[in-house]
């Protein structure tokens, strides 16, 4: 008998923490002393490989402002801080291309780091900088038909080739595209992405993207690639929850609660997904960081005191006691227990830190093995299988592990391992039949390992 793995857990309307809550607000890194407005706001937070937190903003402010031929015109740059809160020799970043060329005033919709730490950068086109100096290395005018339309992107995403992948805020009716790595030409890869989406962010592997969506958000919508890796399929959706209704009577008081995506970034393997402000969304997790299994769907981390941010209150003295509201970017150290996190509410950039924070691992389709902290998951051999296939694994610590099989649906398979193990190599085989006995069809299956707070998947196909 085959079961759902549910995405939707069934929560009170008073729980505040969904898990193990270990992130620490330690200060404030960046206070624009800013009052809560439309009209500016961060809007995408990352930090590169030299230490240097670099954060795009939404609208101008008023340092920013140039005047030229007695006109004002008001620009919205990149700004770049080092460790000890210094602008960096090249910031703010106003011109790319040089001085007067290419003034950036269009509002910033969101930045990644490339595979070599450079900072990939959109607004309605897409920039790449040199982290180290701050130098324009390439731009690329996406563009959503074939008659040139530019609109505001949404915060892109890169794979582990380089390849850039984004869509559109007005992104119901326009397409989710990959840009080339050396910003050469795009390629649509759904026809289609969701409206008012704020983030687009795929895999290492480039078989998964997520979508955010915020107004009337319907969680993280999830894209699987097809064999080729050229056409996306939605799949799924991640973060909903079922809460308790007081105003309803009968047998069923429960709604379903979903996360309306203001930002999504990687840490450690997480998918983080922040959740818009209280005063917009019934989610229990309103304003704060949720961390997801990337894999799975379920909510498996969180931090910040998700709180309403008005015009009239003191944003920067909320922001102080770890008040997050808005949140719009995630930057996180190499070793990921230090977070950057730039709100578009309280226009101030914390810092968390987490001395051992959860770690997830994204399922793969390559033949390597997945190491952790003294856990690893190996391909299952043979792949693909007929009738039965071996899968090795290691346990870093003496303790409870599961071994479990998906299909590519979510749908629980098997549980072929459960319970209590010794730390070190283990193994078990697979017959291909789910738990009841029954013998599956043929296709390709997720095998998931899970132990403490690391989970492992990989894939292994069934052929007959």
């Amino acid at each position: 008998m085959i079961k759902w793995i549910s995405k939707i857990a069934l929560l009170p309307l008073f729980i505040v923490s969904l898990t193990a809550d270990d992130w620490q607000f330690q200060s404030v890194f960046k206070d624009y002393q800013l009052d809560r407005s439309d009209g500016f706001g961060i809007h995408g937070t990352v930090v590169t490989p030299d230490g240097n937190v670099w954060v795009a903003m939404h609208g101008p402010i008023a340092g920013d402002t140039l005047f030229v031929g007695g006109d004002t015109v008001h620009v919205r740059p990149i700004h770049v801080f080092t460790p000890s809160g210094a602008h960096a020799s090249f910031s703010p970043i106003r011109f790319p291309g040089g001085v007067g060329v290419d003034t950036l005033t269009y509002s910033g919709k969101g930045m990644c780091l490339d595979p070599n730490g450079n900072i990939i950068y959109a607004t309605n086109k897409l920039y790449r900088f040199n982290y180290q100096t701050g130098e324009l290395m390439n731009s690329f005018d996406v563009t959503y038909d074939a008659d040139g339309g530019m609109s505001s992107l949404s915060a892109p995403s890169v794979d582990q080739n380089g390849n850039v992948f984004v869509s559109w805020v007005g992104g119901a009716s326009r397409p989710v595209v990959k840009v080339s790595a050396d910003f050469s030409s795009q390629t649509t890869v759904a026809a289609a992405g969701i409206n008012y989406n704020r983030a687009t962010l795929v895999t290492p592997d480039a078989n998964r993207i997520f979508l955010g969506s915020t107004w009337n958000g319907v969680g993280v919508t999830v894209l699987e690639s097809n064999a080729l890796g050229t056409a996306y399929d939605s799949v799924d959706t991640y973060g909903n929850v079922m809460v308790s209704d007081t105003t309803a009577t009968g047998a069923d008081t429960t709604v379903q609660a979903n996360l309306w995506v203001e930002a999504l970034a990687w840490n450690l393997g997480v998918l983080w997904a922040g959740e818009t402000d209280p005063a917009w969304s019934s989610h229990p997790l309103a304003g704060r960081w949720v961390g997801l299994n990337p894999n799975t769907g379920a909510i498996i981390d969180t931090f910040g005191i998700g709180q309403t941010v008005t015009a009239d209150d003191d944003a920067s003295a909320l922001a102080a006691t770890g008040v997050t509201c808005n949140p719009r970017g995630l930057g996180s150290s190499p070793d990921g227990m230090t977070l950057y996190v730039g709100d578009f509410s309280t226009n101030v950039i914390q810092v968390w830190t987490n001395s051992n924070p959860t770690v997830s691992i994204i399922d793969e389709k390559g033949k390597s093995p997945i190491i952790a902290e003294g856990y690893a998951l190996m391909q299952a051999y043979p792949n693909p299988f007929n009738p039965s296939t071996t899968i090795e694994y290691e346990v870093g610590r003496t303790g409870n592990a599961t071994l479990k099989i998906f299909n590519l649906k979510g749908e629980h398979v098997r549980t072929l391992v459960q319970g209590w193990h010794f730390n070190g190599a283990h193994k078990v085989v697979w017959n291909g039949r789910d738990d009841s006995g029954m013998k599956v069809p043929s296709g390709t299956y997720i095998y998931q390992l899970s132990s403490s707070d690391v989970t492992f998947s990989k894939r292994v196909t069934l052929l007959k």
